[in-house]
C-alpha cells in the first residue's frame, strides 16, 4: 500500500468559467496534461473528512488531516487549503473484477471527469509550467476540470502540492490570469465535502 500527503485548495461551480479555460489554452504547447476519466465514489463511507473511490484498477483511501484553514491566493481569490493523506494500492486483475462496483450498485457513484492539468514551477520569482508525469522542484499542480455526476455538469478549478514542496503558490500567475472574486470561499471544498454535501442525497 502506497501513501502520500498533499496539501490541497479547491472551488465548485455551477457553470464554466471562461478565464479558467482560457488560461490552459494560452500555455506553450505541451505544458499541460488533459485527461478523460470515470471515478466510482464509495457513498455509505462518503463524509467531509474522508473518501473512499475507485480509478481504473487502483482504490485510493483519502483522509483529512486537522481542519480546513482559510487562505487568500491572491487579492479576492480566497478558499479553504485542507491537509490529506492518501492510501493507494493497485488491484490485480482477480481483485479488479471482485471489488469493481456492478453497474446496478446503489453504494457507488460514478463521477465522469475531463481533466486539464499543469505543474506549476517557481523558481526565481519566475513560473514555468510542466505536464503530469514530471517532478519539478516546488511544484503546484493546477487543474480545471469538467465534471458529470447523474447527467448534471459541475466545474472545478483545484491546487495541489506535497507539504515537502515550499509554499510558493504563484500569486502573479493568478492575479494576471484571474479576474479577482471569481474564487469566493463559500465555493472552497474538496471532493469528498463537495460529493457529501451537493450531490448525495
Amino acid at each position: 500500500m502506497q501513501s502520500i500527503q498533499t496539501h490541497e485548495i479547491r472551488w465548485f461551480f455551477k457553470e464554466p468559467l471562461e478565464h479558467f479555460s482560457s488560461f490552459f489554452e494560452r500555455l506553450p504547447q505541451g505544458a499541460a496534461t488533459f485527461e478523460q476519466r470515470t471515478d466510482k465514489y464509495l457513498i455509505p463511507v462518503l463524509q467531509q473528512g474522508v473518501g473512499v473511490k475507485i480509478r481504473a484498477n487502483r482504490i485510493e483511501v483519502k483522509s483529512r488531516i486537522g481542519n480546513p484553514v482559510s487562505v487568500a491566493i491572491a487579492p479576492g481569490l480566497q478558499g479553504y487549503q485542507e491537509a490529506w493523506v492518501k492510501y493507494g494500492f493497485e488491484l490485480q486483475a482477480d481483485q479488479a473484477t471482485h471489488f469493481s462496483p456492478a453497474e446496478t450498485s446503489g453504494d457507488w457513484l460514478e463521477v465522469y471527469k475531463e481533466r486539464w492539468v499543469t505543474l506549476v514551477e517557481v523558481s526565481h520569482g519566475n513560473w514555468y509550467f510542466h505536464p503530469t508525469g514530471t517532478n519539478p522542484v516546488n511544484g503546484v499542480q493546477l487543474e480545471y476540470t469538467r465534471v458529470r455526476i447523474q447527467n448534471r455538469d459541475w466545474y472545478t478549478f483545484g491546487l495541489e502540492w506535497p507539504p515537502t514542496t515550499a509554499e510558493e503558490i504563484p500569486e502573479r500567475c493568478f492575479s494576471e490570469s484571474i479576474p479577482p472574486d471569481s474564487l469566493q470561499r463559500q465555493e472552497s471544498m474538496s471532493y469528498p465535502t463537495f460529493l457529501y454535501q451537493r450531490v448525495v442525497p
